[in-house]
């Protein structure tokens, strides 16, 4: 019978690494700056409870920072998911936010759909959320509006923000609070590097944890068995991870008009 140890604790970067999931990270450029235009690439990376089967990647997220003026800014989002078998979920956003702590959103554009196990769209199920928030709602930031946002936040201990979340841009979840906790220590290709980390506590949604590096720069966002990991393979991953799930619903299609 196969070894199943259970992972027993949320995903953390040290525990990342002991489960594979992480062995290096991109460089962050010299001139890296928050407040300027950049991208990042998350892998998306999920854990079944389990050290030695059950974790995979299961697909990326892609977040571009767009300068717009001194008060506002926008934020591009792109996100595939692997789903059952070689279906797959594309969300695009464009968001538009305030240069504010929180990146509050003014509006947003965000289109979701599935391709089918041959890739091809199923029209029937696009759903398109063009919106704007609701009047009174001034402390209010959104999930991929955090990725930007904390990246802007000053690691110290009595950094923290209070609002409402929107959750992919359309559920409201109140009552949020993000916080600067610590910095821990992970060792990288024999480098110790620096992580500070800010935690995400509110109503619907599982403690959430953000790791930065000593540059501003996003490298790890966790929630209990869910990762997103700055990886700058991330796409070509989850394309080679697609392209082998496709193949083998090809394969089944076949066998079964013999």
């Amino acid at each position: 019978m196969a070894k199943t140890t259970i992972v027993g604790s949320p995903l953390t970067p040290a525990l990342l690494k002991e489960l594979g999931a992480v062995e290096s990270f991109p460089s962050t450029p010299a001139n890296f700056n928050p407040v300027w235009e950049w991208v990042n690439t998350y892998r998306i990376w999920t854990c079944h409870g389990y050290r030695e089967s059950g974790n995979q990647n299961a697909g990326f997220l892609r977040i571009r920072r767009v300068r717009d003026s001194d008060k506002t800014f926008k934020l591009n989002v792109h996100e595939e998911i692997h789903q059952t078998d070689a279906i797959v979920s594309v969300t695009n956003g464009t968001v538009i936010c305030r240069n504010n702590a929180l990146a509050s959103p003014i509006r947003w554009n965000v289109s979701s759909r599935l391709l089918g196990g041959d890739g091809e769209d199923v029209p029937e199920l696009l759903n398109i959320n063009n919106g704007t928030p609701d009047e009174g709602m001034d402390e209010v930031t959104g999930d991929w509006c955090l990725f930007e946002a904390v990246q802007r936040l000053s690691p110290e201990k009595h950094t923290s923000l209070s609002f409402d979340l929107l959750e992919g841009m359309s559920l409201v979840k109140t009552k949020h609070r993000l916080s600067y906790c610590d910095v821990h220590s992970i060792n990288i290709n024999n480098e110790d590097i620096s992580l500070h980390r800010f935690v995400q506590f509110g109503s619907g949604i599982l403690p959430t944890e953000y790791w930065l590096d000593s540059s501003h720069r996003l490298l790890i966002v966790t929630s209990m068995n869910k990762a997103y990991i700055l990886d700058d393979q991330a796409e070509a991953i989850f394309a080679r991870d697609v392209e082998r799930a496709q193949q083998s619903y090809r394969k089944r299609v076949a066998q079964r008009k013999l």
